[in-house]
């Protein structure tokens, strides 16, 4: 009679998984494992709190810690601050600041595959480390799918909330901050003297400045939360307590945050391995530093297929460009990242998915959540999602876990991924 009642228990466990896996938009993942989150809300007394570093008050984020576990059967809020944001503002107010997600959430058709709080489960050498950094004004959570395959296959996901680069941060006591407008330098005094499209490239240039200046924060956040990751691994009483192998510790991130993750590899040796999803200013996924140098880690810039654009006439004359002023810039251009590439003693890859009219938020949970059941839709959002996930786990499978036969190393159909490595430079 026991062993019935169990095998009954065990299988109603099983069939509320199952259910919880339909009821929710997103795939469940991949791995052999189950996952688990934690929220921390972390303060670096040692930085200003945004861009002006005469505010007294101190830098403060949260962090999503994503891990593996066995304890199945989570279903944790894809929001997990949604709680203290309604306590501070309406429905109405919250259904505008985390759109699309929160009508999907208030439908019940959103929920990760998590369970908060749960026991970590790492082997005897710990786990593996990932920082992921969400792209300009982006909310963190709508990366989950990737936190949650990552996470399934082993690996603990520290992923941030950027206060002030993201629309909304609910800290715990009810605090909400927004993101932060930046000013644009004023015009120079010859502005209506330029052709129009060198009055466009210097507006583009002076937002590329303002948005390094966040990034420089964003790669300042990533190398706390590594100091943070590090003291918690050290802590008796910390859940991840000699669970974090910091030795084989990775960043990673989606547009600016891409660049973000960047940027803290080429400041702290401590990462050894940089990942960029489609982040990029002028073509590069990078910045050289001041000396000319790129970085020491390998590095993978997984992005999707662009369409050259066309110059039409009409176009060249609204930009006041001739012809060969065009061609030269887009060739100028389009050559770029190959050079930079080619110039990393690390070696580099690049992985570009193409899925056509996948966009630029393809890599995050938008169009599978803005897709609302639509079949052709979901089903291009899912496999997009799918080879984000493989390639990112194989880049980082490969340089922190020393694996030889993923993905990267593989032969497939070019009509779906190109794979380019760039040799280590010696």
């Amino acid at each position: 009679m026991r062993r019935y009642v169990v095998t009954l228990a065990l299988l109603l466990a099983h069939s509320v998984d199952a259910q919880r896996s339909r009821s929710t938009l997103l795939p469940p993942p991949a791995g052999p494992l189950h996952v688990g989150r934690i929220t921390y809300d972390w303060v670096d007394s040692s930085r200003a709190a945004f861009l002006d570093p005469n505010d007294a008050t101190r830098r403060e984020i949260l962090v999503d810690v994503w891990y593996p576990t066995l304890s199945s059967g989570g279903a944790a809020g894809y929001l997990p601050y949604l709680a203290d944001f309604r306590a501070s503002m309406d429905d109405s107010v919250a259904r505008r600041r985390f759109s699309p997600e929160y009508a999907a959430v208030e439908a019940g058709m959103l929920h990760t595959h998590a369970t908060e709080r749960a026991p970590v489960k790492c082997p005897q050498d710990g786990c593996p480390v990932l920082v992921f950094s969400h792209g300009g004004g982006v909310d963190r959570s709508l990366y989950t799918v990737q936190y949650e395959d990552l996470a399934s296959h082993g690996y603990v996901v520290a992923a941030i909330a950027h206060t002030g680069d993201t629309h909304r941060v609910v800290f715990p006591d009810g605090r909400s901050i927004g993101a932060v407008a930046l000013p644009l330098p004023p015009d120079p005094p010859d502005w209506e003297a330029l052709p129009r499209w060198r009055r466009e490239s210097a507006r583009s240039v002076a937002r590329a400045n303002q948005g390094r200046r966040v990034l420089r924060v964003q790669a300042a956040d990533i190398r706390f939360v590594v100091d943070r990751l590090t003291r918690l691994s050290g802590n008796a009483a910390s859940p991840f307590a000699s669970r974090l192998d910091l030795t084989r510790l990775g960043a990673l991130g989606h547009s600016a945050g891409g660049m973000a993750a960047a940027l803290a590899c080429q400041l702290d040796q401590r990462i050894r391995a940089c990942l960029n999803q489609d982040g990029a200013m002028a073509n590069l996924p990078f910045d050289r530093d001041s000396a000319g140098r790129t970085m020491q880690q390998p590095f993978l810039y997984l992005t999707r297929t662009y369409v050259r654009p066309a110059d039409s006439d009409s176009m060249l004359k609204a930009l006041e460009m001739t012809r060969a002023e065009g061609d030269s810039l887009l060739n100028a251009l389009q050559f770029r990242p190959d050079t930079l590439l080619a110039d990393m003693p690390g070696g580099a890859w690049r992985v570009t998915i193409r899925i056509r009219g996948m966009p630029h938020m393809g890599f995050s949970d938008e169009p599978l959540i803005l897709a609302a059941r639509d079949s052709a839709r979901t089903t291009q959002a899912l496999e997009t999602l799918r080879l984000t996930a493989e390639y990112t786990r194989a880049f980082f499978d490969k340089v922190l876990r020393g694996k030889g036969d993923t993905p990267l190393d593989q032969r497939i159909p070019a009509d779906l991924v190109t794979v380019e490595h760039f040799a280590p430079k010696r």
